[in-house]
């Protein structure tokens, strides 16, 4: 059950302005060494709203230092969630964010893997692919009508084309094969 099954609607829409958010994974996958949310760092960033200036003869410009890029810091608060069957999930919520500014005023959300995990798959089928979180990012925005947002993520192992498997493979053969010969023979026969 979601925080937001025991509200009310009239509760929720007298929330402020906020972001909803979930990362899940299956178990095969493995999990943070710590706590679940110890494996993900969580980028908020706000995209403010370009405003223009008149340049003459009609034209309009963007005013520098409008529609930029920049981070929301200290608003986000994560914490682990029951397991659903065999995935791993964690919940997250950004605070102290606002409404958007028209035009292109957003918030963008970008989760990334970190810190050490434990490893439940073995580790061939590790070099046969990789973790990634898919969507990479997600974007939002945030209107009076339309001011709590949520977002999903899902951590996925991909496989490798197996012409990389191969040529890593073949790679890794002529390295081996070089440094053994670079080295002196200790044999006891000769």
């Amino acid at each position: 059950m979601q925080a937001l099954d025991l509200v009310s609607i009239d509760e929720l829409v007298a929330l402020p302005p906020t972001i909803f958010g979930a990362i899940r994974w299956n178990k095969s996958i493995g999990k943070p060494a710590g706590d679940l949310c110890s494996g993900f760092n969580i980028r908020v960033e706000e995209h403010t709203a370009t405003q223009f200036r008149a340049v003459g003869g009609g034209k309009y410009e963007p005013i520098p230092g409008t529609g930029i890029w920049k981070d929301v810091v200290d608003s986000l608060t994560c914490r682990e969630l029951p397991d659903e069957g065999g995935y791993h999930k964690l919940g997250f919520q950004v605070w102290n964010v606002h409404l958007n500014a028209f035009p292109d005023g957003r918030y963008r959300i970008t989760p990334t893997l970190k810190g050490t995990w434990g490893r439940p798959t073995p580790l061939f089928l590790l070099f046969l692919g990789s973790r990634t979180i898919d969507p990479q990012s997600a974007s939002v925005v945030l209107k009076k009508d339309d001011h709590i947002q949520s977002v999903e993520f899902e951590l996925v192992q991909r496989s490798r084309p197996l012409a990389t498997i191969v040529s890593a493979a073949v790679v890794g053969a002529i390295v081996g094969s070089a440094l053994q010969r670079g080295r002196p023979n200790t044999s006891l026969a000769g």
